[in-house]
């Protein structure tokens, strides 16, 4: 063999030891990645488990809201009958406070007779009304 035949074998022989390297090093890559695999497949599998729990939660939570809302309106139409029913009643007070209020005018001030007539004919105008009684 000549020179440039071992050199060139020693050249070769040289690369298949550094691609022997590279193959273990991408191996060792691969087989990380691989348990890295697992770990993302249990990651994926609580998030989706995690995500079921989630819609239960919603639905549970849409069905109390739902509840909820059908007592509240039954309460708003009742509070709204009862708030047209004050009404009514308060307008009928006023009304009759009104209508007291114009029905009692101030009574004027009595006088007395003689006030009326200074003169002293005061016993005269009484006896005159006890007659006409």
């Amino acid at each position: 063999m000549t020179l440039a035949a071992l050199v060139f074998e020693g050249l070769v022989a040289a690369l298949l030891v550094v691609a022997v390297v590279m193959c273990l090093r991408v191996d060792r890559r691969l087989n990380a990645l691989k348990k890295g695999q697992d770990g993302v497949q249990s990651s994926v599998i609580a998030l989706n488990e995690a995500t079921d729990r989630a819609r239960a939660s919603l639905a549970a939570l849409e069905r109390a809201t739902s509840q909820s809302g059908d007592v509240l309106e039954t309460r708003v139409a009742e509070a709204r009958k009862l708030a047209d029913e004050l009404r009514l009643i308060t307008g009928e007070a006023d009304r009759r406070a009104d209508s007291l209020s114009s029905r009692r005018a101030p009574a004027p001030s009595r006088r007395r007779a003689s006030e009326i007539f200074p003169e002293g004919a005061g016993s005269r105008v009484i006896n005159d009304l006890k007659d006409v009684r």
